[in-house]
């Protein structure tokens, strides 16, 4: 039985490391292209290359997720799409659970057992 218990906690401990490493390098790939299209974003918007409507108010930019945007009269306009924005934060949320996960396998808490006892408690 004891045999059993390694191999499948070894077997789960892979695979979690394994989707943490996946997640991870999917979310950095994400950022990575999402960063290229945010360089030139804020020049291109001075110069009158993105169409916005009205005058140009202000442009940004934020390192996570990386994001440009150029603020106009009637609205803005942003290199990041929703759905991307979705994609990234969903990524890093599986890496978090993933390492915890992994964590918690290695060094799993003891398990102290039922606390409650059945019968008048102290309060009675």
């Amino acid at each position: 039985m004891t045999n059993i218990r390694t191999a499948t906690g070894r077997r789960r401990a892979v695979l979690l490391g394994l989707g943490a490493a996946l997640a991870l390098v999917t979310a950095g790939a994400l950022y990575g292209l999402l960063y290229a299209r945010s360089l030139d974003f804020g020049e291109r918007c001075e110069q009158g290359l993105v169409a916005g409507g009205g005058r140009l108010l202000e442009t940004g930019a934020s390192w996570l997720p990386p994001d440009a945007w150029c603020r106009f009269e009637d609205g803005s306009v942003s290199t990041t799409p929703f759905w991307a924005l979705l994609v990234f934060y969903g990524l890093l949320t599986l890496v978090v659970c993933s390492v915890t996960a992994l964590l918690r396998g290695r060094h799993p808490r003891p398990y102290p057992g039922m606390t409650w006892q059945p019968g008048p408690g102290p309060g009675w």
